[in-house]
């Protein structure tokens, strides 16, 4: 091969990618990006920085490499400046490419497959999200590794080279630091290995003992802060096969275009799916039926880095299909170099296939990632915003109304105001009604002023409403403090956020000065509440533990509501945040107030702070 055709070789499927996804180069922080983002901030020591790169968090993911470091390190670079960013994620995938064209050209013999394989990847949909959402890259670095992995594998089968297998086996566990779907990579290993070098079979075995030992692992360390939440439930029934098929017909394109393109007619998802389908299956068991294994290397591809997200069938996620169209650009690839090796009415079928797939994988990519980029840019245009607010306003709480859904979970639920030095900013209490609920996230609730805070706020100058318009904040304040007196009713919070200046007047007098978001009480504080309104509803608190008070023993709280003992709960474990909830007793349903009193048992000093600390506290709240 010349080397301009090499170059070609190599070049063409990366700059296809960047062709089809280049907007989502210019996208911007949403959503989770910012808990990783924040994790900067909490790194004072070694000691920090080794639970910020290892503590589980989210629904107890521990992913030091794509989520933590990655972020943290850039973050520290680059700040708030998302191109780098991108940039980064890029160049991953495009490595990605490299290596899934080097893998089929390899194991298939072929260059025209190992061509068309990075290709027809490079061009699928299912690569949007993580195209265009940072927080995704923990796709594209767990999909670096394993095929890195998987590539030094067929080198060590061909030439018996030991660095090869050590190259492997340090691909493999790096990649457990990426994403715990790279626990599969064994069976991908092992399914190589059968189709083509049996006798390599049995160094796969330990890799096997590996993923079970970290699998055993992740499960007991994730379990205290996993999050229950419905939607994370495993299902271990027949709904792992209908999953796999919705994964399989979004994979292959059509299917997914009547949700991303109004007024798609269905027929044309279904009979897309059903053509490709047919094709795709029908090549892979004619393959088999003539005993060239290899050809079902990429159906094992697809189901073994799918199978550990199978059992979430009520959050089926369409950035799951990073990895796995993989696989199906590999099984296409083989599809269309083994018709064109045949006569004309092999090719014409095949040629016209291929372009459905690719004209369907095309059209989704930018359908899907369109509104993920717009949504980053409005919620950049948001909180650079309210740091021009604040400069506007300083003192005042910030108040924002009519924003959209997406914009509303993608950019103010994260509470992301922090990172741009902008503290004290809420929703407008209507924000319950107009928002689109998503309890798997969260509550809208935990964004949202009081009625009357709100009122309180405005009547004494310490309020300023805005709007997100045209991708710049516009202020409403004059307006808004006018329906506002007719709209809603002066009582106490049911919600008090403790860090928060705007709920200062609810506290008692021995709570210590705000402290970056957050208060110290001492031995004993009180919060004034709105009371209670049945039976069903408890007290939550919500705070920090810091480990010098558990250092001896469990931490000792009490809790009173008017007077009434509602319990004496411990703390056990220091350096993390807690959560407690109460039961309220019956003489306190229908009160307008109720001053709800904290106690803890012991008290610490540290070096130069004259202060008797107790805990840190977030909210306390009744609902």
């Amino acid at each position: 091969m010349s080397p301009l055709k090499k170059l070609a070789y190599w070049s063409l499927p990366p700059l296809a990618c960047l062709a089809l996804y280049r907007p989502g180069l210019r996208a911007w922080f949403q959503q989770d990006d910012f808990a990783w983002l924040a994790l900067s901030g909490s790194v004072k020591d070694a000691s920090t920085l080794l639970s910020a790169l290892f503590a589980p968090m989210a629904q107890g993911t521990l992913r030091p490499l794509s989520e933590r470091a990655f972020f943290m390190l850039f973050h520290a670079a680059f700040g708030l400046w998302a191109t780098p960013f991108r940039a980064f994620v890029f160049l991953t995938q495009f490595a990605n490419l490299i290596l899934l064209g080097a893998l089929v050209e390899r194991v298939s013999k072929s260059r025209a497959a190992g061509f068309l394989a990075a290709m027809f990847w490079a061009l699928n949909g299912g690569l949007a999200m993580a195209m265009s959402w940072t927080s995704a890259y923990n796709q594209v670095l767990c999909g670096f590794f394993m095929l890195l992995a998987l590539n030094c594998f067929v080198r060590y089968t061909e030439t018996g080279g030991r660095r090869y297998l050590a190259a492997q086996w340090a691909a493999f566990l790096l990649g457990f630091g990426a994403l715990e779907i790279n626990a599969v990579y064994p069976a991908l290993a092992a399914a190589y290995a059968l189709c083509r070098a049996r006798a390599c079979l049995r160094k796969t075995w330990p890799m096997f003992a590996v993923s079970a030992a970290y699998t055993i692992v992740h499960f007991w360390v994730a379990a205290p802060v996993r999050n229950p939440a419905p939607a994370y439930a495993m299902h271990f029934d027949l709904s792992l096969f209908s999953t796999l098929w919705t994964y399989w017909a979004w994979a292959l394109g059509p299917a997914r275009l009547p949700d991303l393109a109004v007024g798609t007619p269905e027929w044309i998802g279904t009979a897309g799916t059903a053509l490709l389908t047919v094709w795709l299956a029908g090549f892979a068991v004619a393959r088999a039926l003539r005993r060239e294994w290899a050809a079902l290397l990429p159906l094992s591809w697809f189901v073994a880095v799918l199978a550990p997200v199978l059992p979430f069938r009520d959050h089926r996620m369409s950035y799951y299909l990073t990895l796995p169209t993989a696989g199906v650009a590999w099984l296409a690839a083989l599809a269309v170099t083994h018709a064109f090796q045949r006569r004309w009415y092999y090719k014409a079928p095949a040629a016209a296939l291929a372009g459905i797939y690719l004209a369907s994988g095309i059209a989704g990519g930018r359908l899907e990632m369109r509104p993920v980029v717009l949504r980053s840019h409005a919620v950049q245009a948001l909180l650079w915003g309210t740091v021009r607010v604040r400069e506007l306003h300083p003192g005042k709480a910030i108040i924002l109304k009519g924003l959209h859904s997406d914009v509303f979970w993608a950019g103010v639920f994260p509470r992301p105001f922090q990172l741009v030095g902008v503290d004290d900013v809420y929703m407008a209490p209507e924000a319950e009604l107009e928002i689109k609920p998503h309890p798997e996230v969260g509550r809208i609730s935990e964004c949202v002023i009081p009625p009357g805070i709100l009122l309180k706020l405005l009547e004494e100058n310490r309020a300023v409403v805005y709007t997100l318009e045209d991708g710049r904040l516009r202020a409403l304040t004059m307006a808004y403090a006018v329906t506002a007196r007719h709209r809603w009713k002066r009582e106490e919070p049911r919600r008090v956020e403790v860090g928060q200046p705007s709920f200062a007047g609810q506290l008692g007098p021995t709570w210590y000065e705000l402290d970056s978001g957050y208060r110290w009480m001492p031995r004993q504080a009180s919060v004034r509440l709105g009371g209670p309104r049945s039976e069903s509803e408890r007290i939550y608190l919500r705070g920090y533990c810091p480990p010098e008070q558990t250092a001896k023993g469990p931490l000792q709280i009490a809790v009173e509501a008017d007077g009434i003992l509602l319990g004496v709960r411990p703390i056990t474990k220091g350096g993390t945040e807690f959560e407690l909830d109460f039961e309220v007793p019956p003489q306190l349903i229908g009160k307008d107030t109720v001053d709800v009193s904290l106690t803890v048992d012991r008290t610490f000093r540290t070096e130069g702070d004259v202060r008797e600390l107790g805990l840190v506290f977030g909210t306390v709240e009744i609902r």
